[in-house]
């Protein structure tokens, strides 16, 4: 359907968000049938449909469909040696804050592809791999399909509810909860402490950029999400936790993230 709508040229994320509903069908047979009597009627239509979706759900799904769209050439770069050093470098802060996680039970949220999970699966008692994007989920079942530790859960972007309570001894997120929205890293934190059994640990790498609360996925800088340091330890904090680390990061930018240890008691 995306390869229909950009062949016409109204390729926009406020379009895709408005028809990537039960109303797909009707603007494509629209589109093919009568451009102009479409266009027409187009400004009705989005107003209908973005009228019923949340602030919130509208940044969650610009973030899902950007990463849709530029999926295979952004995990090219992705999996490369060079973007994964930033992580697994010996040395490193996140290798150090990484070291920190019993591996026991652990999940991986927002795995993608699965660019990390050869850097930690042989350290890992089991590993569940969490995204929001079926096709990654799809084909990271295929990459690890040889191991027998690994389970797979597609979520909606905003809770863990396919997890069971008090089960996990750790999860981390890296590379993608810079682009999540405050609110959801909120009842992420919330979902996060109540999968973890008492002493474990999750480790995020989130934005630290609060210079524009307005700023979205596509017009902030990194196309970071409004979020800080500072507000990141409220907000776990108020969901339970304790705050075991942070540390301020520089991506592409200076200090524009940080790496954020937590630990339930």
């Amino acid at each position: 359907m995306e390869q229909e709508i950009k062949d016409v040229h109204i390729f926009s994320f406020p379009f895709i968000v408005a028809v990537r509903n039960e109303k797909a069908g009707e603007v494509v047979s629209r589109l093919k049938n009568d451009r102009k009597e479409f266009y027409a009627g187009l400004d009705k239509l989005l107003v209908d449909e973005l009228h019923l979706m949340s602030r919130i759900d509208y940044e969650r799904e610009i973030c899902a469909i950007a990463h849709i769209d530029s999926m295979d050439q952004y995990f090219e770069i992705a999996e490369s040696e060079g973007a994964l050093e930033f992580f697994w470098a010996d040395g490193g802060i996140c290798r150090e804050l990484f070291g920190r996680l019993d591996l026991q039970n652990t999940v991986e949220l927002a795995c993608g592809r699965g660019r990390h999970v050869p850097r930690y699966i042989n350290d890992a008692g089991h590993i569940t791999l969490v995204d929001i994007l079926e096709k990654n989920i799809d084909l990271c079942r295929m990459r690890f399909s040889g191991a027998d530790k690994i389970s797979y859960v597609v979520n909606n972007g905003y809770d863990l509810s396919a997890l069971p309570d008090d089960h996990y001894t750790s999860l981390f997120t890296y590379d993608s909860m810079v682009h999540f929205e405050l609110l959801d890293i909120s009842n992420y934190l919330k979902e996060t402490y109540r999968i973890l059994r008492p002493g474990g640990k999750a480790l995020f790498h989130h934005s630290n950029n609060d210079s524009d609360y307005k700023a979205s996925y596509d017009d902030a800088v990194e196309s970071r999400s409004f979020m800080s340091k500072s507000i990141f330890a409220y907000l776990a904090y108020r969901a339970g936790f304790e705050i075991e680390e942070q540390r301020i990061v520089d991506w592409v930018k200076p200090e524009i993230d940080c790496l954020t240890l937590v630990v339930k008691r």
